[in-house]
């Protein structure tokens, strides 16, 4: 007996049906279900297997609700911490470095993502690797698309010469961070860059008035 996958627009209907029931406080099921679609579509430049492709929509679409969620709840909240958003051009090495980085250095009840232009298939095994040496896990990670939701939830969100032009989008809260033109060559370049970005959450976290351990 042959198995047929199921079709990618019921997977989509499906995803968005469970979505609207879990986040029904934070969006109708119409707002859901095109959010759904909007994220599917912004992984098509991609060359993933179709049910890969469905999985990371189905993931990042979680994702956006939970950022709008966070937005409506906890962000404005008394003593809550600041949030962190960090991208670069792939969201596979520099931005992914970062906010695991960040997450190592900051209470666990900060909230700190990462997010691409252009996302990438996958964070570089590199980049997992140089982590993995400092005892910092990227488990439950992936590549994203930098999107509304996840600026809006962001009280400061920090790019690495992505070219992309997010003032609009973050306004004063944008910081640009540049890193050593030698940093990603080989593993003892990924290594500076990994310490490079080690020291610079530290420095960012405390000057938003966070407790922040050296990495």
């Amino acid at each position: 007996m042959t198995l047929h996958a199921p079709r990618a627009v019921d997977v989509l209907d499906a995803v968005a049906d469970r979505l609207a029931r879990r986040y029904a406080r934070v969006a109708s099921a119409e707002q859901v279900h095109a959010l759904v679609i909007d994220s599917a579509r912004r992984y098509r430049h991609l060359d993933h297997p179709a049910a890969h492709a469905r999985s990371l929509t189905a993931q990042l679409a979680a994702d956006r609700l939970e950022a709008l969620r966070w937005t409506a709840v906890a962000r404005g909240r008394a003593g809550s911490p600041p949030s962190f958003l960090f991208v670069c051009a792939g969201n596979g090495g520099r931005s992914q470095l970062a906010a695991a980085l960040m997450r190592a250095a900051v209470a666990p009840g900060v909230r700190v993502t990462s997010a691409g232009v252009s996302p990438v298939a996958r964070i570089l095994p590199a980049v997992i690797e140089s982590l993995d040496e400092r005892g910092v896990s990227t488990i439950g990670e992936y590549p994203k698309p930098i999107t509304p939701e996840f600026v809006g939830a962001a009280d400061v969100v920090v790019q690495f010469d992505c070219g992309d032009p997010l003032d609009d989008l973050a306004g004063p809260a944008l910081q640009t961070w540049s890193l050593a033109a030698d940093a990603a060559s080989g593993k003892a370049g990924m290594r500076r860059q990994r310490d490079e970005l080690a020291a610079a959450v530290v420095r960012l976290a405390r000057s938003q008035g966070l407790d922040a351990v050296e990495l």
